[in-house]
C-alpha cells in the first residue's frame, strides 16, 4: 500500500478526509453562542414584530365590537316594534327589581321608571345578561332603554293616532342640530368606557331626562363618544301599528 506521506497532494487530501479520526478521543470543536448584545437585539426584534401584531388585533377586535353593539341596538329596535305591533303598546323599561322584565305600575299601567333597562325578558331577547336580567352589550355594560312618557303615558299603555312622543336626539349636547324631536322610545350601549365618562356628550345619554347624543365616535380626551344609539321614531311606529290592525 502506498504511504501517503511519499505523495504530498495525496496525503492533504486523507487528511482533509480523514483528519478527525486523528483527533485525541473525547476532544471537540469549539461552538459560538449568542453573546448579550446579540441577544439583546434578537428580543428588540421580537418585541416589535409582537408588537406589530398585538396593534392590529386589538384595533379589529374593537372593531368587532362596534358592529355587535349596531347589530344588538338593531335586534332590540325590531323587537320593540314587533311587541308594540302585537300588544298595542310599547314595553316600560326593566329595573333593578323587575329581573329582566318590563315594569310597570300594576295599577295603573304606567312605567315605574321611564329611563331604565332594555326589558329582554320581556321581549324574548337573547344575549348575555347581568345579575339584574339586564341585556348587556359588547363590552359587558347594560343596555339603557328610555319610553317617553308623553301623553299621560299612553305609549305603554294603548296607542292611538295623533299621540305627540317627546325624546329628542341632537348631534350634540347643546342640541343645535336636531336629528329628532318626536322620538319614541331610545335605546344606548353605553360603549367601551360604559358610565365613567367626562365627556359632556356622553353624559346626556345616562341622566334620565329626553335628550340624547348620537355623533361620530372621537376618542379626543375630555370630548370622547363611543356610544352607540337607535331610536323608534313615531312614524315608524304608526306605520307598524297601522300594519298590524292595532290601530285604524
Amino acid at each position: 500500500m502506498t504511504h501517503p506521506a511519499r505523495f504530498p497532494s495525496l496525503a492533504a487530501k486523507w487528511h482533509v478526509m480523514h483528519g478527525s479520526k486523528c483527533s485525541k478521543p473525547g476532544s471537540r470543536q469549539p461552538q459560538r453562542g449568542f453573546n448579550l448584545v446579540e441577544m439583546a437585539i434578537v428580543l428588540v426584534i421580537l418585541g416589535v414584530l409582537l408588537g406589530g401584531l398585538i396593534t392590529p388585533f386589538s384595533t379589529q377586535l374593537e372593531t368587532s365590537k362596534r358592529k355587535g353593539a349596531e347589530a344588538q341596538l338593531q335586534d332590540i329596535h325590531d323587537a320593540l316594534i314587533g311587541f308594540a305591533a302585537n300588544n298595542g303598546r310599547l314595553p316600560c323599561p326593566a329595573t333593578a327589581a323587575s329581573n329582566g322584565l318590563a315594569a310597570p305600575n300594576a295599577a295603573t299601567t304606567a312605567c315605574t321608571s321611564a329611563a331604565g333597562f332594555v326589558p329582554a325578558a320581556t321581549l324574548g331577547l337573547n344575549g348575555a345578561v347581568d345579575g339584574n336580567g339586564f341585556l348587556l352589550d359588547p363590552w359587558l355594560n347594560p343596555v339603557r332603554y328610555t319610553l317617553t312618557t308623553a301623553n299621560g303615558g299612553a305609549f305603554s299603555n294603548v296607542l292611538t293616532l295623533g299621540l305627540t312622543p317627546d325624546l329628542q336626539v341632537c348631534e350634540q349636547s347643546g342640541c343645535t342640530s336636531v336629528l329628532t324631536n318626536t322620538g319614541v322610545a331610545v335605546v344606548v350601549s353605553p360603549g367601551e368606557d360604559g358610565l365613567v365618562t367626562a365627556s359632556v356628550d356622553q353624559l346626556e345619554n345616562i341622566d334620565g331626562d329626553t335628550l340624547f347624543v348620537n355623533r361620530v365616535f372621537s376618542e379626543l380626551a375630555g370630548a370622547e363618544f363611543n356610544d352607540h344609539i337607535i331610536w323608534v321614531s313615531v312614524n315608524t311606529l304608526v306605520y307598524n301599528l297601522v300594519k298590524a290592525g292595532q290601530i285604524n
